[in-house]
């Protein structure tokens, strides 16, 4: 990053407009299709991924986002979401880099 630049600011969702993506699917995960009240909470899930740039979100429950976001899903979970599996993969979120973990004293 060079001096004066300001770092993206990731945009909040407002809890109304969360509250009509939810209502839009009536207040259930895209994937299971569990209602919000036997789940807990729905979750908001990027169809891209933030570190892709992504800013359309649609709810999933914590299993169904886990799932998602570690890239296995299978195809007739992601024909519900509308996604290909082409697709999925250039949508999904990058892989952490695992940093290798040097000691100085050995």
């Amino acid at each position: 990053m060079v001096w004066g630049d300001e770092p993206k600011k990731r945009t909040s969702l407002s809890k109304t407009e969360w509250e009509s993506i939810k209502a839009r699917h009536k207040n259930r995960c895209c994937v299971c299709e569990r209602t919000e009240k036997s789940v807990g909470i729905l979750e908001k899930a990027h169809v891209k991924a933030h570190s892709r740039g992504g800013t359309q979100y649609f709810p999933l429950c914590p299993t169904c986002h886990t799932k998602y976001d570690k890239g296995l899903m299978n195809l007739t979970e992601l024909k519900k979401l509308g996604l290909t599996k082409e697709t999925y993969e250039r949508l999904k979120p990058k892989k952490p880099v695992k940093k290798k973990i040097t000691n100085p004293w050995f």
